[in-house]
This record gives C-alpha cells, sequence and structure tokens, in this order.
C-alpha cells in the first residue's frame, strides 16, 4: 500500500507503529460492507465518476473490513525509497485529524528494493491504488524470508527466477503472477499446474465451453512458459476445415516465375527457430484444433510431437522432403498448446491418436469471489451489482447443465460478463447489451427447438433488476 500522496503520512505512520488513509470524516466502526461506505464516498466525492467512486470504496473496505489481524503489510516507502514491511496486530480505529488507523507492528523499514523479486518489485511500482491484495506467489513465506535476511527468496525459493520457466528473469518478463494480474480467475496453482504439465508433455489443450477464456489464458501460457512477450517465440495459428498439410507444413506453391516452390508453413518455421536457438523456449499456439481435421493438417507431425520421439533416432522422412533431407524431428523446445470448443457440434470430434499426444486441461465459467474482486477493483462496478450478476449467470449455467441435450460443456463461461477496466461507466446499458447482443443468441441457438425456453431464459437474466 502507499501511506498518503507524496509519502504524507510515511513519518507518522513509522513512529506510531500505524497504517493510514484519509478520504473519510466519518469513524468507519459500523461500516463493515461496501455497500454502507459507497453512499459516504459518493457524498463526499461527487465530483468523481461513478468507477472511480467504486474504486476508493473498496479501497476502504478493504482497509476497514478485509484486512485481518495477523496479514503482513509491504509499503514503498516515497521519501526514503526503501521497502517496509509489518504485521497487523489490531482492529479498524479512527484516528485524529479524521485520519483511519490499522496498529502495526514494523517488522522492517529498510530494505533495498532492488532485493526484490521482479514479480513483487513489478506489484510495488505499477499499482496505482493505494490499498490493494498483493497477489504473488508464496507471499507469506517470502515476506517472512525477506523480513529474517533482507532478501526475497523468489517464487519456489528460486531468487530472481520465473516461477514457470526456470530461467533469469528480464525487464519485461512474464509469471504466473502476471496472469492473475491480467485478469485470470484460475488459482494460482492450477495454472502453475498447467505450465508443469506443458513443460513435462510438451503439448497442451485447454477445452471448455464458450467464454471460458481458452485463447486469452493459451497465450498467456505461452508467454509464461517463454518469460515474456516474445513475438519472435510464440506464434499463433488457426485451424479451419480448409486448412490443410500443404498449408501448415509444407507444401508446392505457385512462384511469380510461373513454377512451383517447396515452401515450409509456420510449424516447419518455429521447428527451425527452436532448432536454431537451443537454450530458447518456443510455444505455438493453435486455436480451434478441432475446428479442421487435426490428422491430415498434421500428417507426420502427429507422430512427432510425441514427447519421446523428439530425437534423431526416431526422424520421419516427410511427404514433401528437399533434396538431401533425410528425415525431420521436432526440438524439445517446442511446446504446443491448442484450444478447443468442446459446445459447437459443427465441429469433429478429435481422435484417439492426437489425445494421446497432448494433455488436456478442463476450463469452466469462473464467475466467483477472484472474479467479483478483480471486477470491482479493475473496473469500479459495485459489489451488489456484481452478486446480482454472479447468481443470475449461476441459475443459467445450472439450468443449461442439467438440460439432457445440452450438459456442462454447454455452460457460459465468464468472458461473457467480464467488463474491460475503464471501458465501461454505466454497468446497467452494458449488461443488458452483453445479455441481448450475445449471451441471448447464443441460448437462442441452445434451444432452437424450444425458442419459448431460451426466451424465458433470457427474460430471467433481465428481470427485477433495480440497476439497470
Amino acid at each position: 500500500m502507499r501511506l498518503g500522496s507524496g509519502g504524507l503520512y510515511e513519518q507518522q505512520a513509522l513512529d506510531k507503529n500505524v497504517i493510514i488513509i484519509g478520504w473519510l470524516l466519518e469513524d468507519l466502526s459500523n461500516y463493515n460492507t461496501f455497500e454502507k461506505i459507497k453512499p459516504l464516498v459518493q457524498r463526499d466525492f461527487s465530483e468523481n465518476s461513478p468507477t472511480s467512486q467504486n474504486i476508493t470504496s473498496g479501497m476502504i473496505n478493504i482497509f476497514v473490513n478485509k484486512i485481518d489481524v495477523g496479514d503482513y503489510v509491504v509499503v514503498k516507502l516515497v521519501k526514503s525509497q526503501a521497502i517496509a514491511i509489518g504485521k497487523i496486530d489490531g482492529p479498524y480505529k479512527k484516528g485524529e485529524d479524521n485520519l483511519h488507523l490499522r496498529s502495526v507492528e514494523w517488522r522492517r523499514r529498510d530494505i533495498d528494493e532492488s532485493e526484490l523479486g521482479s514479480d513483487l518489485r513489478g506489484k510495488l511500482r505499477h499499482t496505482r491504488l493505494t490499498v490493494s491484495n498483493l497477489w504473488i506467489q508464496d507471499a507469506v513465506d517470502r515476506i517472512e524470508t525477506i523480513i529474517d535476511t533482507g532478501k526475497d527468496p523468489g517464487p519456489n525459493g528460486r531468487s530472481e527466477q520465473s516461477a514457470v520457466s526456470g530461467t533469469d528473469m528480464e525487464p519485461g518478463s512474464y509469471s504466473v503472477e502476471d496472469i492473475i494480474s491480467d485478469g485470470c480467475f484460475v488459482e494460482w496453482e492450477r495454472i502453475s499446474n498447467m505450465l508443469e504439465r506443458l513443460r513435462s508433455k510438451k503439448n497442451l489443450i485447454l477445452q471448455g465451453p464458450p467464454g471460458t477464456g481458452k485463447t486469452w489464458l493459451a497465450k498467456r501460457l505461452a508467454w509464461a512458459l517463454v518469460g515474456q512477450k516474445d513475438e519472435k517465440k510464440v506464434r499463433a495459428v488457426q485451424f479451419h476445415p480448409n486448412l490443410s498439410y500443404e498449408d501448415f507444413v509444407r507444401g508446392w506453391r505457385p512462384t511469380s516465375q510461373g513454377k512451383l516452390d517447396l515452401v515450409d508453413g509456420p510449424f516447419l518455421e518455429i521447428v527451425a527457430a527452436a532448432r536454431g536457438d537451443a537454450t530458447g523456449t518456443y510455444v505455438l499456439v493453435i486455436e480451434e484444433v478441432n475446428r479442421g481435421n487435426p490428422a491430415q493438417i498434421l500428417g507426420e507431425m502427429l507422430t512427432l510431437l510425441e514427447v519421446d520421439k523428439r530425437n534423431p533416432e526416431d526422424a520421419l522422412e516427410l511427404t514433401y522432403k528437399r533434396e538431401g533431407e533425410q528425415g525431420v524431428h521436432l526440438p524439445s523446445n517446442l511446446h504446443v498448446i491448442g484450444t478447443m470448443n468442446i459446445a459447437d457440434r459443427s465441429l469433429a470430434l478429435v481422435d484417439l491418436a492426437l489425445r494421446r499426444r497432448f494433455a488436456f486441461v478442463d476450463l469452466v465459467p469462473e464467475i466467483g469471489d477472484r472474479w467479483k474482486d478483480w471486477c470491482r477493483d479493475r473496473c469500479g462496478f459495485d459489489e451488489s451489482v456484481l452478486s446480482d450478476i454472479q447468481n443470475r449467470m449461476s441459475n443459467l449455467n445450472e439450468t443449461i447443465e442439467a438440460d439432457a441435450k445440452l450438459g456442462r460443456q454447454f455452460q457460459i463461461g465468464h468472458s461473457y460478463v467480464t467488463p474491460q477496466p475503464g471501458s465501461e461507466t454505466n454497468p446497467g446499458a452494458w449488461y443488458r447489451d452483453v445479455v441481448e447482443s450475445e449471451i441471448g443468441p447464443l441460448l437462442d441457438e441452445y434451444w432452437f427447438d424450444e425458442p419459448s425456453k431460451a426466451q424465458r431464459e433470457r427474460e430471467k437474466l433481465l428481470e427485477g433488476l433495480d440497476w439497470l
């Protein structure tokens, strides 16, 4: 957190063993929910936008009601440029000069920022919030080690190393914490497990209902595996019904001279890049794997993708081989992430040969507390509005899952009801538009033979909303 604009309250906080916020005049002891705090903020900050008012209300609510005794607090001191760490040892209380206090036992006030892991440094540098949760891997263990030694051991005890790639992280690095910060509502442990499976199996497919963020997460898993957003090391393609082996792997293509050239497709291009950079990590993201014909598109690559066949001894001759080419094998530093929509009736089933070579991860709608916290803190939505959306979407997904003709794979994902930070100032109008132009038409398709049911479920998403 921060101790006032420009470090206004820093010395007072350190001298009196407290953390401090200002903003409101009232004693907030009895304001134990976001909903009770918000009217005070609306009154005193009427000139601010609704989004800004909601963000301020959320920060005050965290300070007063969400921080527990025993929690650690990390502060970047403006005046000394050091990092201070304390442990909360008392409840909220109203202080003098209309300040709000939490008593704290300061454990360290002299930590050099350069001794912190890149993920923790990034959180402290880039957040514009006075009070916010510190979502980093192994947070408590790391903070306790920093208190004892003055140095951050980093995720899993690997100082200044990526928790997912095991390589030194540079400025602009990307990790599991960045995936969560970007708006992923899956638990840290599960994301980490996906990366471990990708590292060991080499090939991973994310499958799930529409709107569960498969493509969004696939790209971020790739960045995290590589350790940074590197367009040269992460490429994305999409399978479709007209895509062929000649397009994807290698085929004859006409030239401007009226001849035919043997041209490598995107797959062999990234294979060559990975082979030429043995110390790097390369990832190919294939969107909509089952929208094409994977066996036909991949050809020999289907065998070569296997993790235990990535060596010269298991090389295969390609359908179209170059002069003098004996065989091709895939390098071990190349990984493949695919996405698969399991709700589209028009898509082909994936054959067993492909399934054997990929690890599969199921994504589900994540419309829980992590989603709610993110939409409140990043987008400024009222907690009551988010709870209402959460309940309505949960009820809809229960109905879809219980339908014998649909089932769990047809549920509506969280992407449909996750706004972009800073883009929505009227939650009611935004939600109505989403229901009428995105979710509603999807329900019409689901229950094409029961239009009255589709209309009834659409109406349930909107009826009785007092915030529209």
